[in-house]
C-alpha cells in the first residue's frame, strides 16, 4: 500500500506531466499560428483584413485585426485564436474583451460535434454561444474601452495601418518572433504544469466531491438533477471534452434525461475549463474578474432560463 507522502508526490508528478503534455499539444497549434500571423503583419494582408473588419469590430472596442483571432478561435479552436492574440499585442482592456468573447465561443466545429454526440440540442447551443459572445463583448467594451481609445487613433484606415509592422531585416524580425513566442510559451508551460498538478491533487483527495456538495444550491437553481452535478463540475474544472465523457457515461446508464443533458451542455458551452483556459489569458494580461465572473453569471442565467423554456417539452415527452 502506497504511503500518504508517496501518494502525494506521485499525484503531483502525474499532474505536472499532464501539464507538460497539454502544453506540448497546445504549442503544436499556438506556435504555427503565432508564426503565420507574425509573418503576415510584415505584409499588407493583415492591414487589408483589418481595414475591412474595423467597422464591425469597433462595436466591441477592438481594432479590425482582432477579428482574425475571433474567426480562428471559432473555426479552428481556442488555441488558434490564442496564437493570433499573442501576435497582435493588444492592450490589457482590449485583450480582456477579446478573451471574454473567445472563452464563451470557440472551437465551434469540434465542440458542436461533442454536443451532437451527447445528444444535446447542438444547433441551439451553437447559436447561443455566438449571440452571448457578441453581447458580452459589446457590453464589456462599454465598461472597459473608452470610445476615445479608438477615436484618438483616427479613422478605421489609420487603425488598420498600425497592424502592419515595418520590415527592417530578417535578423531583427526573427529575434522579435523568437522572443515573443518564447516568452508566451514559458508562461503557458508554468501555468499549465501548476494547474494540472493542483487538479490531480484535488482529484486524489476528493475535493471535487466536496465542492459539489457546497454548490448544491446553485445546481438546484439551474434545474439540475443530482446526477447532473458531477458532469457539470468536471466540465467546469477539466474542460468540455472531459465533462462530455461523464455525460455520455451517465446517459448510457440512464441517469440523465434529454433535458438534463441539454441543460448541462448549455452551461458548459458558455463556461468551461475555468482553470486552464482562464489562466492562459491571465498570463497574457487579461483581467481575471472580467473573464470569469461574466461567464459564470451568463451561464447560470441562460441555463436557468432554458430550464424554464424546456419544461413543457419535457412534460409532453
Amino acid at each position: 500500500m502506497m504511503s500518504k507522502p508517496a501518494g502525494f508526490w506521485r499525484s503531483l508528478g502525474l499532474g505536472a506531466w499532464r501539464g507538460v503534455r497539454a502544453f506540448l499539444k497546445l504549442m503544436l497549434i499556438v506556435a504555427p499560428v503565432y508564426t503565420i500571423v507574425t509573418a503576415l503583419r510584415y505584409t499588407p494582408a493583415i492591414r487589408m483584413f483589418a481595414e475591412f473588419m474595423a467597422p464591425a469590430m469597433r462595436y466591441f472596442g477592438l481594432p479590425g485585426e482582432a477579428a482574425l483571432a475571433v474567426i480562428l478561435g471559432n473555426v479552428v479552436n481556442l488555441y488558434a485564436g490564442l496564437g493570433a492574440v499573442t501576435a497582435l499585442r493588444l492592450p490589457a482592456n482590449q485583450l480582456t474583451v477579446l478573451a471574454l468573447m473567445l472563452l464563451i465561443s470557440h472551437s465551434q466545429i469540434l465542440e458542436t460535434a461533442v454536443f451532437f454526440r451527447i445528444r444535446a440540442k447542438w444547433w441551439l447551443l451553437w447559436a447561443i454561444r455566438l449571440v452571448v459572445s457578441g453581447l458580452a463583448g459589446f457590453g464589456l467594451a462599454k465598461v472597459l474601452v473608452r470610445p476615445s481609445v479608438l477615436e484618438s487613433a483616427g479613422p478605421a484606415v489609420t487603425l488598420a495601418e498600425k497592424a502592419q509592422i515595418p520590415f527592417v531585416g530578417l535578423g531583427p524580425a526573427l529575434e522579435k518572433w523568437g522572443r515573443g513566442l518564447g516568452d508566451t510559451a514559458l508562461k503557458m508551460l508554468l501555468v499549465l504544469v501548476g494547474i494540472f498538478a493542483l487538479l490531480e491533487l484535488a482529484r486524489r483527495y476528493g475535493l471535487l466531491e466536496k465542492m459539489l456538495t457546497g454548490l448544491r444550491r446553485v445546481i438546484g437553481f439551474m434545474g439540475y438533477s443530482k446526477e447532473a452535478g458531477m458532469p457539470w463540475l468536471a466540465g467546469n474544472v477539466f474542460g468540455i471534452v472531459f465533462g462530455a465523457g461523464l455525460i455520455i457515461e451517465s446517459v448510457e446508464e440512464g441517469k440523465l434525461s434529454a433535458k438534463q443533458v441539454t441543460l448541462v451542455a448549455t452551461f458548459l458551452a458558455l463556461c468551461h475549463g475555468l482553470f486552464e483556459d482562464t489562466a492562459i489569458f491571465i498570463v497574457l494580461g487579461a483581467n481575471l474578474f472580467w473573464i470569469v465572473v461574466p461567464r459564470i453569471v451568463l451561464a447560470v442565467g441562460v441555463t436557468w432560463l432554458l430550464g424554464i423554456l424546456l419544461k413543457e417539452e419535457k412534460e409532453r415527452s
